[in-house]
């Protein structure tokens, strides 16, 4: 049947079909082989098998199913040209591909690290329960490709350094890599040559498991690796752009959500406030601040606090960050009709205690998330705007009304996160009387305090080896709280 169907085959496509089981006896350790050029999990997807190898020419033959379109095709020679193979194909009948994958796939079960194409954009159910590959291992293996270790590199280096931020971006004549540290973004390397371009950007592309044949569209993924004992996320965003394609990665480690209020937050009366607000059994609290202001930690530090046993919480995030064992945690898909007031009229289904909400952005998300608060659940959520006063009136903009406003908010947490000064080469001096005005303090009652600026060493001069030479190491929190009493919720009920 199989003989009938082939010749059939050939006719059609006027060629030579590939008699798979013949190929595959003859064949060495495809396993081997696929591990090294072409993953399992990618000639399942693909239906695609990689035979033969010529060491001489770096020429890998690929069988391939009578059929595929030239998109799968471009997507296989992408993959074996960043292993830097070229790729060879012969066509095969579809049936005979999917037996021999079938037989290999028993012989040595892969671990799907990512989620498939088909999966939806975040989803990190398949990732959660795989062994995420050590950055370091994958690095230094012999048979690594450049563009494999340099990726891997590149991670490890901003993992190394603490970025929040890694910008790979492509220019006209090299590649250049930047890593946002403490805020400010610093260029990493520079003069990579261009033609380096398509083999890194299509690395961070198959790692965070992307259509590598698609050039012209962004696209959204995650990468999960360990580093040093630790698990690591990275959200990947690649956007086309004139001399190739940005990809932009930010670090999410989980070791941050571990961190309690008491090390996010050092003066005792801002922490109390804060920790008061959050343990009501009802109410909204609102955090604000611009984006990367700690927001979602400060959030996830609360969630901490009260994930008990006895307590349903439930959050719907845009995209889930950072995974919270205990809580039940759904994605935004848009494409999909799942958005935040979708999934918060869903949760009020769930017998909820706490509910997080990843922002508040239109007037239905904000008042159904007001509705829930005044029926008896907690609900935490972000706004955007400039202060923490500003917020109610944010939400006055939005077309809540103010009595609505009034009964359900508990408080108002604004913050955003500074440089902090090298201890290692922070150099003492005594700041001018206008500079201590702004901050409300007087020359006069400086004498028990100490100031002390930064030492920014100038451009090619050794620096500190703490900070690097730029006078900053790390960033500390700041916070405005505004409790919402009963004289400020009388004021915000008159409008």
């Amino acid at each position: 049947m199989q003989e009938l169907q082939r010749l059939e085959q050939q006719l059609l496509y006027g060629c030579r079909l590939a008699n798979v089981q013949q190929v595959v006896n003859q064949a060495g350790d495809l396993l081997s082989l696929c591990q090294r050029l072409l993953p399992l999990e990618h000639c399942n997807r693909l239906l695609c098998l990689p035979v033969q190898w010529q060491d001489s020419h770096h020429r890998v033959t690929i069988l391939l199913a009578a059929g595929c379109d030239d998109k799968r095709r471009q997507e296989i020679e992408a993959i074996v040209r960043q292993q830097g193979a070229v790729a060879v194909f012969q066509l095969a009948l579809e049936a005979e591909l999917r037996e021999v994958l079938a037989q290999l796939q028993l012989q040595g079960p892969t671990i799907d690290i990512h989620p498939h194409p088909g999966s939806e954009p975040g989803d990190t159910t398949e990732q959660s329960h795989a062994e995420a590959p050590d950055l370091a291992a994958t690095g230094a293996a012999e048979e690594a490709s450049p563009a494999v270790a340099m990726a891997d590199k590149i991670l490890m280096q901003a993992l190394s350094q603490g970025a929040s931020d890694i910008h790979v971006e492509p220019q006209e004549n090299e590649l250049v890599v930047r890593l946002r540290q403490d805020g400010v973004l610093q260029k990493t390397y520079s003069g990579l040559p261009k033609q380096m371009i398509p083999a890194i950007t299509s690395r961070f592309k198959i790692m965070a498991e992307l259509d590598i044949a698609e050039r012209r569209l962004p696209q959204d993924g995650r990468i999960r690796r360990r580093f040093q004992g630790r698990t690591v996320d990275f959200r990947v965003s690649s956007l086309p752009s004139r001399h190739g394609e940005k990809i932009c990665l930010r670090l999410l480690d989980q070791s941050t959500v571990q961190l309690g209020l008491d090390q996010l937050i050092t003066n005792e009366a801002v922490r109390a406030s804060i920790q008061e607000m959050g343990t009501r059994p009802y109410g909204m609290v609102l955090v604000t601040g611009p984006t990367g202001s700690g927001k979602s930690t400060t959030l996830y530090a609360l969630l901490s606090l009260l994930n008990k046993p006895g307590v349903n919480i439930s959050t719907v995030e845009d995209p889930v960050e950072y995974t919270l064992p205990g809580i039940t945690q759904t994605q935004v898909n848009r494409e999909k009709g799942l958005d935040f007031a979708t999934a918060l009229r869903a949760f009020m289904r769930q017998d909820p205690d706490v509910l997080l909400v990843g922002e508040t952005r239109d007037q239905e998300t904000a008042k159904i998330a007001i509705e829930a608060a005044l029926t008896g659940h907690l609900v935490l959520t972000t706004l955007h705007c400039n202060d923490a006063p500003s917020a109610i009136v944010r939400l006055q903009e939005m077309g809540i009304e103010p009595f609505m406003v009034a009964a359900s908010l508990l408080g108002v947490v604004s913050q955003r996160l500074l440089r902090r000064v090298c201890p290692a080469c922070a150099v003492p001096y005594r700041p001018h009387p206008e500079d201590l005005g702004r901050v409300g303090l007087m020359a006069s009652e400086d004498t028990e305090l100490r100031f002390y600026r930064a030492c920014v060493s100038p451009p090619g001069a050794p620096g500190c080896n703490q900070c690097g030479g730029s006078g900053y190491r790390g960033r500390v929190g700041v916070y405005e709280v505004l409790p919402v009493g009963e004289e400020i919720a009388a004021a915000v009920a008159r409008g």
